[in-house]
């Protein structure tokens, strides 16, 4: 698996998973010799590795993909808790590797969707524009308004999308949310105490009206599930 280039050898993959692995290890203070115990290699081995003499080229290739480098820092960690807790047997790299080339295999699948979050991402741009020039056309104010709400939700979403394809890159982390569960409950009562309230005023009984006040509470059902996420978030980082 090299970019541009036939896929590589199973034995030059496991060489470049080693050398991921064993910088990852040197960076959390391993020395050699421990590194040597827990990859099943010779100190020698390990030096080469670290110093870029063998299978460096193929280590690079690897370490531009965000999830191979996710999966070599998990695997470091749980050989760092094992080595402290006084385990001797070294890690199965061949299993190792073969969990890489499963992850290289689906990268043309990612690119693919990466595609497809772009193509979104524009067509949401062209109804913003669309929705924003209808509704300088429209003399109504509440038409108007609902126009200029799918104007900025369209807007919105390609935010997101445009976030999202940071995300699917490496560029933003899933992390460091710093919002307690117990006020991300607080949060989501009040949006259900201004959903229970939006429901009286479907009296109204107007078409125009109706729809924005559906709007409203489709934001509120929208929050809602966010929230909810934020919570599912919060509690796996504490």
């Amino acid at each position: 698996m090299e970019t541009g280039s036939a896929p590589a050898s199973a034995e030059r993959l496991v060489t470049a998973v080693r050398v991921l692995l064993a910088r990852e290890l040197a960076s959390r203070g391993m020395g050699t010799g421990d590194i040597a115990r827990a990859l099943g290699l010779t100190p020698a081995a390990v030096s080469m590795y670290l110093s870029g003499k063998r299978g460096s080229r193929l280590a690079g290739e690897l370490a531009k993909d965000g999830r191979v480098l996710t999966l070599m820092r998990n695997c470091a960690e749980a050989i760092i808790r094992a080595a402290r807790g006084g385990a001797a047997e070294p890690c199965n790299i061949a299993e190792l590797a073969d969990v890489v080339a499963s992850i290289v295999s689906q990268r043309g699948a990612r690119e693919s969707l990466e595609e497809l979050v772009a193509r979104r991402m524009r067509l949401e741009q062209e109804v913003a524009v669309r929705a924003m020039t209808y509704s300088y056309r429209t003399r109504n104010p509440l038409v108007r308004a609902l126009l200029m709400q799918i104007a900025a939700d369209s807007m919105r979403h390609a935010e997101i999308l445009a976030m999202l394809l940071d995300y699917l890159s490496g560029k933003l982390k899933a992390e460091g949310l710093d919002i307690p569960p117990e006020e991300l409950d607080a949060l989501a009562a009040g949006e259900d105490s201004m959903k229970s309230e939006i429901a009286e005023l479907y009296r109204l009984c107007d078409p125009v009206a109706t729809a924005l006040l559906l709007s409203i509470e489709l934001d509120e059902r929208k929050h809602r599930q966010l929230v909810i996420s934020l919570k599912t978030m919060a509690r796996a980082q504490c």
